[in-house]
């Protein structure tokens, strides 16, 4: 079910293909990492409120979920490295527009430009193409280091470019993507050595019915189900625990700063070099039940959390966890369809985790105002044990003898 780079094509101006797309992916987090956390203050200079942040954020992740199915299935049809590059070129777009942005309604618009130009779906469609089934989740895993690379070196850079204005930002952004286009466009292979040979039925359906039919499928659906209760909860961890870690320990904006840092760089070790290994040990449907449990316990536990490092702790194994059930998810679904379909599917995965961060900031801020600080933490535990429970039905059903090969 993929497709393997043949031995001439692996590597190119003595380049890994894998090397390439994980510094692809990395350069692009980077660029997305300078400017996010200046959205605030951007929107603040236009006198825009909470709700017009919400506006931002909420606009970047619905443009996702309607454009990573897209995406994906063009570059099951036409290649993954023309995708990528017109991604990339989009984020260009998107980052000048956030440096000359006068308005916040120019600014809204690069947030949505920058949500067409999503590109991890097609990345972890790349990785399926030149990975045996034993060491994809390794390389999805790494993909998600990338990502947290990019986002601990992003922000350093952005903080410090934003005492020159907030064009600095975007025009660097923009200028460092201009760098990862030369750098796709002269380094990256083509993998996908199905391009234009064969359109299967199921690629001629509309984005709405590719994305209902997957849910519609008994182990498909269930482990979309996983990974959107798994984004949701996740997605309003940056809500919550700045508001619990400034409440019962009184941090200040550079600790907290601190504390995503951290986050990252569990991201980095642990989804680089530890979760391939877990992978090949206990299998996805195994790490889905283990990943999701270990989320459960850590939100549950950070209710009655006594002191900070404790509260350091728990997160540590939040982050694992989180790791484990997003590497997983893309990895168990990769296998499970055709070579000529991973784009479309990944892309369709994405999507469903992208919409899934839409509704999380927003309770977990809705609950923490009116139920309490630690309202948000049992919330999430309480929905992540029914992603555990579903994870186990998962692991049940890829057990039993009489499961039929639509899935």
């Amino acid at each position: 079910m993929t497709n393997i780079v043949t031995k001439n094509n692996r590597f190119r101006f003595g380049f890994s293909p894998l090397l390439v797309i994980f510094m692809t992916i990395f350069i692009d987090l980077t660029g997305f990492g300078m400017i996010l956390p200046l959205l605030p203050f951007y929107a603040a200079k236009f006198q825009a409120g909470s709700s017009a942040l919400g506006m931002l954020v909420a606009s970047f992740a619905l443009m996702q979920f309607i454009s990573s199915p897209i995406l994906g299935k063009i570059s099951d049809d036409a290649g993954r490295k023309p995708v990528l590059l017109l991604s990339i070129l989009t984020s260009i777009a998107s980052f000048i527009i956030f440096a000359v942005a006068n308005s916040f309604i120019i600014l809204l618009l690069s947030r949505i430009i920058a949500g067409i130009a999503t590109e991890v779906g097609v990345a972890q469609a790349y990785i399926a193409d030149v990975t045996s089934e034993k060491e994809r989740a390794k390389g999805i895993g790494r993909v998600g280091a990338a990502q947290g690379a990019g986002f601990i070196v992003g922000p350093v850079i952005g903080g410090f470019l934003s005492s020159y204005g907030f064009w600095a930002a975007g025009y660097a952004a923009a200028v460092l993507a201009l760098v990862n286009f030369v750098f796709v466009f002269f380094f990256l292979p083509e993998t996908n050595v199905n391009k234009g040979l064969h359109i299967s039925s199921s690629s001629k359906e509309s984005i709405p019915t590719r994305i209902v039919n997957a849910l519609s499928k008994p182990l498909i659906g269930t482990i979309l189900a996983i990974l959107f209760i798994m984004s949701l909860a996740f997605s309003a961890i940056p809500v919550i625990m700045p508001i619990l870690g400034i409440t019962l320990f009184g941090l200040k904006s550079d600790a907290m700063a601190f504390f995503f840092v951290y986050i990252g760089f569990v991201q980095i070790l642990f989804q680089g070099f530890a979760v391939g290994e877990l992978a090949k040990r206990l299998g996805e449907e195994k790490m889905l039940v283990f990943g999701s449990l270990l989320m459960t316990i850590s939100l549950f536990l950070m209710a009655f959390v006594p002191n900070i490092t404790v509260f350091l702790a728990l997160t540590t194994i939040m982050v694992i966890g989180g790791g484990i059930v997003g590497t997983a998810v893309p990895s168990f679904i990769s296998k499970k369809n055709p070579a000529n379909e991973q784009g479309s599917m990944l892309g369709v995965t994405q999507s469903v985790s992208s919409i899934a961060r839409v509704p999380g900031p927003l309770i977990a801020g809705f609950v923490s105002d009116f139920a309490g600080i630690t309202a948000p933490f049992f919330v999430s535990s309480f929905l992540l044990l029914v992603a555990s429970i579903l994870g186990i039905r998962v692991y049940i059903k890829t057990k039993s003898p009489n499961l039929q090969q639509n899935i």
